[in-house]
Order: structure tokens, then C-alpha cells, then sequence
């Protein structure tokens, strides 16, 4: 495969949480660009993406199936059903043409970093964690991957900016109110499913002491602990966009990425001389949620009844 080096550094403002655990829980979505701007190139099959390693400085062309397949045993657990691993591969497809129109005036496509773009495993130490089960996830992969082969998501005849998530809310996120800025095709839509997973709830625990030390550069902690949290400001579908802390207005995001919680949909309490922070969901919430496309799935959902689902307005198209 043809290497060369990386001309570009990588500058990009992005909402992600930790890469995926693969046959573990979904705990990741793809990142976003924060121009969130459509790309002015045409849909069309890509045969090939070059890959930049952030950690080498290299960039690999690969042939998009290999892409696809490292992104999909990364992104999304190889036990969910097949129509999920098929809405999944063109999720990633879409994104990585997506991405690669936008850097059309750069030396790579997209880059392994998954808090830049999607997260990426060889097939080898895919291999390596899925153990006995190798050669049946492989296969598997591999034929939602063939099965979908050049479907794209579209909207007004161009690749999608195809986000996705772990666990939503119970509704998806407008992506507005995560970047922003507005895209048509990711609002909010109902995903029921979720609240069904066993890691739709989780919590984080911190003492009075960590909550000061944390927020040491946010804010002044005064007065009687129980009350430093006044009641925050949501959005429709449940994230916090803003908390008071003891007078000063802190934004959702900026709690999740402190405390490190899994969404920004939270609620925090005081007990016993600790905070403890009750999260919903997993990820941005902006786009296809992995854990409810498997719920629809498993209801008789195919991949373009998941995708339109998720992608309002937009179409599943062969494309050529």
C-alpha cells in the first residue's frame, strides 16, 4: 500500500466520547465537523480512502471495504444483528465520503483519530479480541458490508454528514444544540428502544472535595454544598445546555467533559458529603443511535427503514 507522509495537521472542534469497546458495549459515536458544513462535491463511489495514522504521521490508502470494516469493528459491537451492522457500514461509508469531500485539498481523507473522525481497528486485532469468535464476526462484518455495497445516505442528491451515537435519550439530539449549527436531516426523532439497555443509566460519584478541585478554574464553591447546583436549562430532548454552580452559568458539556460522563444528560444530587451525577444515554445523542437501530432490528427494521429513520428528509441509494 502506498504511504506518505501527513502534510496537514488536523483542526477540528469535536463531540465524542471513548472509542468503542468492540463486543462490548456501544460507547462511542463519530465525530463532527463544527463548521457542519455540506461539502460541495456530487454523490459518488468512492473506491478507496487515504487513511492518515495520527499516531505515525502516515497516510495508507485503503481499499473502502477494508475502511469500512475496521470502522465497523470498531463502532458498533460484531454480536448486534445483521441489519444493524448493515445500517452501521453505511453510516460509515457515508461519513468517510462526507469527510473526504471536505478535505478534498488535503493529503489524507480521514484520519484514525476517533475524536476526528470514526474510530478504526485492523482486521487483525479484531481478530485478536474476538477470539474464538474471529472468523464468525468476520464473516459477518463482511457481509453487511458486501450487502450494502455503494449505498450512501443522501440529502438533496449529497453525502450526508452521517453522525452516530451509543444510546440516546429516548429521543435523538438536534445537532443545533450540541455544534451549533443546523443541518435538515439531523433533528430530533423518537428511539424508545434505548431506555431499554442495560447502559441506559450510569453514574459518577465524586467527593465535595474532587467537585472543588474540578471546578476550581469554573467557579467559586460557597455556601451549603447541597445547594451549588441550581436547576438546569434542557433542551427538548433532555440535554442540559446550561446549570448554575453557585451562581455561575456553566454549559452541559463543559460538566460532562469534567466530571467525564457519559452525555450531557444528567442530574446531579448531594449526599452523604458526595455529588452523585445520574447520566442518560451514551454519546452526542445527534444522529442514527447504535443501541435503537439494533432494537428496530431486532422489531424487523432493514437498514434503510434504521437509516431514514434516524436521517430525516434523507434517502438510501445505490449510488454509481
Amino acid at each position: 500500500m502506498k504511504k506518505i507522509l501527513c502534510s496537514a495537521l488536523i483542526i477540528l472542534s469535536v463531540m465524542l466520547i471513548l472509542p468503542l469497546a468492540v463486543m462490548k458495549k456501544p460507547q462511542t459515536a463519530a465525530a463532527a465537523s463544527a463548521k457542519l458544513q455540506i461539502p460541495k462535491a456530487a454523490k459518488a463511489v468512492s473506491e478507496a480512502f487515504r487513511i492518515c495514522d495520527t499516531e505515525t504521521d502516515v497516510v495508507t490508502e485503503m481499499k473502502t471495504e477494508d475502511y469500512i470494516f475496521g470502522v465497523l469493528a470498531a463502532e458498533m459491537p460484531a454480536l448486534y444483528e445483521p441489519e444493524a451492522l448493515k445500517a452501521q457500514a453505511v453510516a460509515a461509508y457515508t461519513f468517510a465520503c462526507y469527510r473526504k469531500a471536505e478535505n478534498s485539498d488535503k493529503s489524507y481523507d480521514l484520519t484514525t483519530d476517533h475524536t476526528t473522525d470514526q474510530s478504526f481497528i485492523t482486521e487483525e486485532k479484531a481478530r485478536e479480541r474476538w477470539g474464538e469468535k474471529a472468523d464468525e464476526y468476520c464473516k459477518k462484518l463482511k457481509d453487511a458490508i458486501s450487502e450494502t455495497e455503494k449505498y450512501m445516505i443522501t440529502y438533496d442528491g449529497k453525502p450526508i454528514l452521517a453522525v452516530y451515537h451509543a444510546i440516546s435519550f429516548g429521543k435523538t439530539e438536534d445537532c443545533k444544540n450540541v455544534w451549533g449549527n443546523e443541518l435538515a436531516y439531523l433533528k430530533p426523532v423518537a428511539s424508545l428502544g434505548d431506555k431499554l439497555s442495560p447502559d441506559y443509566i450510569s453514574t459518577v460519584t465524586v467527593t465535595a472535595k474532587q467537585l472543588s478541585d474540578k471546578l476550581s478554574g469554573e467557579c467559586t464553591l460557597s455556601g451549603d454544598p447541597s445547594g451549588y447546583f441550581g436547576k438546569p436549562v434542557r433542551t427538548d430532548s433532555g440535554t442540559v445546555k446550561t446549570v448554575t454552580v453557585c451562581g455561575t452559568e456553566l454549559k452541559g458539556s463543559r460538566i460532562r467533559s469534567i466530571f467525564e460522563l457519559r452525555s450531557s444528560n444528567f442530574e446531579v444530587k448531594y449526599s452523604d458529603g458526595s455529588f452523585i451525577f445520574t447520566v442518560y444515554g451514551y454519546g452526542h445523542g445527534v444522529g442514527m443511535s447504535q443501541y435503537g437501530a439494533n432494537y428496530m432490528a431486532k422489531q424487523g427494521s432493514d437498514f434503510r427503514e434504521i437509516l431514514t429513520c434516524y436521517y430525516t428528509g434523507c434517502k438510501v441509494e445505490k449510488v454509481s
